[in-house]
C-alpha cells in the first residue's frame, strides 16, 4: 500500500541514484547533446542536496510516497510565488511507473503524490510546472491532473520544459 508523508533526511540517503534510475527513460533519447545528458546527469547528482535544502525551506514542502519502507517516489513543492505555487520535482522509481490503479488498493505512487500536493497547496491557487517537452508520459498524466500545456517554454534548462499549469479551482 502506498503511502505519502512528509519527506525527512532518512528518507533521501540514496536519493542520487534513486533519481538517476527514475528519470533515465524520460530524460534521455539517443538525440541529446553533450550539453543535454549532461545537464540530465547534473540533475542527479543534486538530488538529495535538493530535498534535504527543500525540508529546511520554509517556501518548500517535500513528501514522500513509500511502499511499506521502499521509497516509491517524492515530489518538491516550491511557495516562492505564493499566488502559484510551483511543482518542482516529481520522481518516481522505475518499478512503481506506469502501474496507475493496478498497483494495488492505494493507488500509484505518482498519483497519490499529486492528489496530496494539489491537496496541500489547496484548490483555491493556480499551480505551474515545467516538463522536459518530449516527456509525452508525463505531459499526459499532468493533463490527467487538470494541468494545460500553455505551448510556452519556461526556464534555461539545455532540455526545453514547457509551462503547464493547473487553474484555480
Amino acid at each position: 500500500m502506498i503511502t505519502v508523508s512528509p519527506g525527512t533526511p532518512e528518507d533521501f540517503a540514496d536519493l542520487n541514484a534513486f533519481t538517476a534510475a527514475a528519470i533515465g527513460p524520460a530524460f534521455y533519447r539517443p538525440d541529446l547533446t553533450a550539453e543535454q545528458v549532461a545537464e540530465n546527469d547534473r540533475i542527479a547528482s543534486i538530488a538529495r542536496q535538493v530535498a534535504l535544502d527543500a525540508i529546511e525551506h520554509p517556501e518548500r514542502a517535500v513528501f514522500v510516497a513509500k511502499d511499506g519502507e521502499t521509497l516509491a517516489g517524492f515530489v518538491i513543492l516550491d511557495f516562492k510565488d505564493a499566488a502559484m505555487p510551483e511543482l518542482d520535482w516529481l520522481i518516481v522509481a522505475p518499478a512503481y511507473q506506469g502501474k496507475g490503479v493496478r498497483q494495488g488498493s492505494g493507488g500509484h505512487a505518482a498519483g497519490r503524490l499529486m492528489e496530496h500536493a494539489l491537496a496541500f497547496i489547496g484548490e483555491g491557487r493556480p499551480v505551474q510546472l515545467g516538463v522536459i517537452h518530449f516527456n509525452a508520459r508525463a505531459i499526459a498524466f499532468y493533463k490527467k491532473h487538470g494541468f494545460e500545456d500553455t505551448g510556452r517554454t519556461v526556464g534555461r534548462h539545455k532540455i526545453p520544459r514547457r509551462l503547464m499549469i493547473r487553474p484555480a479551482r
